[in-house]
């Protein structure tokens, strides 16, 4: 597995989902799939081939999509925790 694919890939997409102002709805796999074919072209540019973004993620759309997830349980976490600061 590259190490650089995964650093890079990892790197990209955590940055991505921090600059969204929303997150896309729960089930939409469309924005994942659209960050996944962004991220393949920012890795050829940065010299990363597809076959190694292949090789270090099964599917890229799927990762993608689980780190939104991720993301979106963070934030309703901090959400529930600022509402337990009200009291």
């Amino acid at each position: 597995m590259s190490a650089r694919a995964l650093e890079f890939v990892e790197t990209w997409v955590s940055e991505k989902i921090v600059a969204m102002n929303e997150l896309p709805p729960s089930g939409d796999d469309s924005v994942a799939q659209q960050l996944a074919s962004d991220c393949l072209a920012a890795a050829q540019d940065a010299g990363i081939p597809k076959s190694e973004i292949d090789e270090a993620f099964d599917d890229l759309a799927a990762f993608i999509g689980g780190e939104i997830e991720e993301a979106r349980e963070r934030d309703t976490t901090s959400s529930d925790d600022d509402d337990s600061d009200d009291e």
